[in-house]
């Protein structure tokens, strides 16, 4: 912005044409310091809308893909074909005892008798066993522990049923006991001459 000519017969002084000067120039300042903001980067740590969105989204795809998934000791040569039998054999080897880690199934198992029993339950429905046989022909060679859940039976009601029992003639002996036991009174008995001072005493 340049200084006004001077109007005919006004002279400016020395001090308006200084001022109108650096008027001027901080307006062009002001001018240029706008446009080099709009053409440069945006500041650090600031994103755009969109920007950030995208973030976001990478950020929470990241933590997915790094959250723990659940771990199956199935190798791949192992899964059937068939993806309902293979369901099954799953459900079957989730009631299974792996017979060496004795805390864990056979399905989370990675124990060698573990992989031979998920084997065995395979062959079994691909030969044509309903659910209930499979866990029979298992329970014949390994026994009733093998299941994760017993089945109730004769056995395993007696099994549980016997500690209540005992509680319960323990508690019936120690009553009857404490019942039929006769009491022992201490019964002090004077000898003669205590008995004479006795007396002597309760004349006085």
């Amino acid at each position: 912005m340049s200084p006004p000519s001077a109007l005919p017969g006004i002279s400016p002084s020395r001090g308006e044409i200084d001022s109108l000067q650096r008027l001027a120039h901080s307006e062009r300042r002001d001018r240029s310091d706008a446009d080099a903001s709009c053409q440069s980067p945006p500041l650090r740590g600031r994103c755009p809308a969109g920007q950030r969105g995208v973030f976001w989204v990478a950020l929470a795809m990241i933590l997915a893909l790094l959250a723990p998934l659940p771990a199956f000791a199935v190798n791949p040569d192992e899964v059937l074909s068939n993806p309902v039998l293979e369901q099954r054999a799953r459900n079957l080897s989730a009631q299974l005892r792996c017979m060496v880690c004795q805390n864990q199934s056979i399905d989370d198992s990675n124990a060698e008798l573990a992989r031979d029993l998920r084997v065995l339950v395979r062959e079994r429905l691909t030969n044509g066993d309903t659910d209930d046989q499979v866990i029979d022909y298992v329970v014949s060679r390994y026994g009733e522990f093998v299941l994760l859940k017993p089945r109730l039976g004769a056995k395993t009601i007696i099994l549980w049923a016997t500690p209540i029992l005992l509680l319960l003639v323990g508690a019936i002996a120690i009553l009857v006991f404490v019942r039929t036991r006769p009491s022992q009174r201490a019964v002090a008995v004077l000898s003669a001459e205590e008995q004479a001072r006795i007396e002597e005493l309760l004349k006085k």
